[in-house]
């Protein structure tokens, strides 16, 4: 890039920022602790703030460092980001125990026994959205919390229908010893790719 066009793009990157975090000039300066004169320098292109001052801004704004030199939509801060993502997460999972209810009471309307049976499938099938979503979103831990509820609500849900509709519990302990099985299967998993993330950022 010119040094013209990076002055350009960063000084209305800058100035967008600020303006939609409502601060004004003499406010940011001094978060910085530096003058408001300097901060009206950068965001007329008269001068580049140094890497520290980027650093600090993109602390400010919740945002990576190189946002400051890409022209387009402004990015969201990391922690509005945070809320939507569990928003859609949580919206999803509702619906899912939104359907159990409109199964439950369709169930109940024409007669068939264990409607309630259509709630206790909701939970596996709420793990599964859970897991689909941290696993686009979330760090290792979410992941391998909601693989766990998964695994476990999964196995509960399996014993109850057996046990109601079967009415059988001869093979019970061997189905929770499977999901114990699968549990630790989990965990070495998980604590496998937690190692490598950690020598990955090491080998940077």
């Amino acid at each position: 890039m010119e040094e013209e066009r990076v002055r350009r793009i960063v000084a209305e990157r800058l100035t967008a920022y600020r303006k939609r975090s409502g601060f004004t000039q003499a406010e940011l300066a001094e978060k910085l602790n530096y003058s408001d004169k300097s901060v009206s320098k950068w965001e007329r292109g008269d001068g580049l703030p140094d890497l520290l001052v980027l650093c600090r801004l993109s602390e400010i704004y919740e945002i990576p460092v190189d946002e400051f030199l890409h022209e387009g939509t402004l990015k969201r801060p990391a922690s509005v980001r945070r809320k939507r993502h569990w928003l859609i997460s949580l919206l999803s999972i509702g619906l899912a125990f939104l359907v159990a209810t409109l199964v439950f009471y369709l169930l109940t309307i024409f007669g068939v026994p264990h409607a309630w049976l259509s709630f206790i499938c909701a939970v596996p099938v709420a793990a599964i959205i859970a897991t689909v979503f941290s696993h686009i979103w979330s760090g290792i831990l979410l992941q391998c919390i909601s693989v766990s509820v998964l695994v476990w609500s999964l196995t509960a849900a399996v014993y109850l229908f057996v046990l109601v509709l079967a009415q059988s519990g001869e093979s019970n302990a061997l189905l929770f010893s499977v999901a114990g099985g699968m549990q630790v299967l989990v965990l070495l998993w998980y604590l496998l790719k937690y190692y490598r993330k950690k020598t990955n950022q090491k080998g940077k």
